[in-house]
């Protein structure tokens, strides 16, 4: 296919060229900071657990592990692949996350809807490039970017499949709706709100697309297969979560948004659409859009009130759970500026230039300074280098609860066995009132045992606020350091360090 026929089909043939360029600045200042932000940071505990379940030898044993996790498969089964292929440093395993978040930005060109002007989505493209929450999603191993891009074409193939009702479109859209559960189950919200709109929307002829109800089959399978497992993590005495409240709204505001001033053309928008509305005065189709686009941008805010809301009766919300919501806002954003473009013809350029410059000096301001301090990496090297006989290892979590011993020898030890080591790992799990000071000590009592603690002093139901580390005068034999800061504890020993 030639590149004129590409530009043709993608409707660039004939687009406002500042939007294009501003579009592809988006891309190019996006990409570079996808790259300068965060170089060479550590692993992260969560990156770290990926690591763990993903890069156990067999599938077997991952899917054992990916069963015993709270979270979906998805990414874990991709993440095996790619470290059985290229082995599991941290730029490697970093990498797909990379690519999945530079592939999103082209998702709004490459599927066509009836109706939406190119203009409409290079800046709906170049919104989801500038996204900095998705540049530092971008730099970790976690599924949250194949989250972002799978739920992008999912939004996108719900507004196509509200423009014209047919089984082929519905299948597809059930299919990626799928692909999103299995990525994170909280977006399951997203999935049925859109189902019932579209069932609301267009009644029979909905109903006589029932066939690719078959395209949820993979997605409510595998959510079947998971749910004795999910309803061990939901008790409310071991979810780690604090209740949402309405300051955390505030706090999604501005994770969706970047910041609160990238709404403000936005809202004129559609302020300026319910008043002529109101009016009854009629609107330009240049201005308004279509109702499909409107519809698929709401299922997003619908379906994020039920997550959020669900979040402030029992602790089951992080902001990162809002991540499947944001193509939908972003779509909303669009449209909202398209209703202002005809009076002010440059307040689209104007928007995306704004998110630009913002992202631009973000990335700027940020490069190197980001930073995880809860991280066992420089620790597990620090313990390695000891030459052990075993490590003691417990992350100090009300998970505990429910978490099986073997999760912990998988994430305690990943490090090590990434270093070439076999070093045998003995997990240690405290409950109720039992101090992790003496189950540590007692744990590591031969000689040539080390002990690595990791905890949080701000999750409720943490053993170390109760019982602050102590483990030099427990066993005096031990030198201890901590690795963390302030919260974050990853207090680390061994015999042949300087004791206290």
């Amino acid at each position: 296919m030639s590149a004129r026929r590409i530009a043709r089909y993608l409707g660039l043939d004939a687009v406002d060229r500042p939007t294009l360029w501003v579009f592809v600045a988006a891309v190019l200042i996006s990409g570079w900071a996808r790259f300068a932000v965060a170089p060479h940071i550590p692993l992260w505990l969560d990156e770290a657990w990926t690591g763990g379940i993903a890069g156990q030898s067999t599938w077997g044993e991952t899917i054992r592990q990916t069963w015993l996790d709270a979270n979906a498969p998805l990414y874990y089964a991709i993440m095996h692949v790619w470290i059985g292929l290229f082995g599991a440093s941290n730029e490697v395993m970093r990498f797909p996350s990379l690519v999945f978040g530079l592939l999103t930005p082209f998702l709004p060109l490459v599927i066509r809807i009836d109706g939406w002007r190119t203009e409409d989505r290079l800046a709906m493209g170049a919104l989801l490039a500038v996204w900095t929450q998705g540049i530092i999603l971008a730099q970790e191993a976690r599924c949250y970017t194949l989250l972002i891009l799978l739920a992008t074409a999912q939004t996108l193939c719900f507004a196509r499949l509200l423009t014209g009702p047919s089984t082929r479109r519905a299948l597809v859209w059930a299919l990626l709706c799928s692909l999103v559960i299995v990525t994170h189950y909280q977006a399951l919200a997203l999935g049925a709100v859109q189902g019932l709109i579209y069932l609301a929307t267009h009644r029979l002829k909905a109903v006589k697309t029932w066939p690719a109800v078959l395209g949820f089959a993979p997605g409510f399978a595998v959510l079947a297969w998971h749910l004795p497992r999910l309803l061990q993590f939901a008790r409310p005495d071991v979810a780690w979560y604090d209740v949402a409240t309405l300051d955390t709204l505030a706090s999604v505001g501005i994770f969706l948004g970047d910041s609160w001033w990238l709404y403000a053309l936005p809202v004129i928008g559609v302020l300026y659409l319910l008043g002529r509305a109101l009016l009854r005065r009629p609107l330009m189709a240049a201005q308004a859009g279509r109702p499909a686009l409107w519809l698929a941008g709401l299922s997003a805010v619908i379906g994020l009130a039920i997550v959020f809301g669900a979040g402030m009766v029992r602790p089951s919300f992080t902001l990162r759970y809002a991540t499947p919501f944001l193509p939908g806002v972003i779509m909303l954003f669009c449209l909202g500026v398209r209703a202002v473009s005809v009076p002010f013809p440059a307040a689209r350029v104007g928007l995306m230039l704004m998110a630009l410059l913002h992202c631009a000096d973000w990335s700027t301001a940020s490069a190197g300074k980001i930073w995880r301090y809860f991280t066992y990496e420089a620790a597990s090297r620090d313990l390695l280098a000891t030459h052990p006989t075993r490590l003691v290892f417990i992350w100090d979590h009300p998970a505990q609860q429910v978490e099986d011993p073997s999760q912990y020898v998988a994430a305690g030890g990943f490090f090590f066995r990434r270093a070439g080591s076999n070093v045998p790992v003995t997990p240690v799990m405290v409950r109720g009132d039992e101090d992790p000071n003496i189950a540590l000590t007692k744990a590591a009592s031969a000689p040539g045992s080390v002990i690595l603690w990791l905890y949080d002093t701000r999750v409720r139901g943490t053993a170390a606020v109760r019982f602050p580390p102590r483990i030099t005068v427990v066993d005096p034999s031990f030198g201890c350091h901590d690795y963390g800061k302030g919260r974050f504890g990853v207090l680390a020993c061994s015999r042949t360090w300087e004791k206290p």
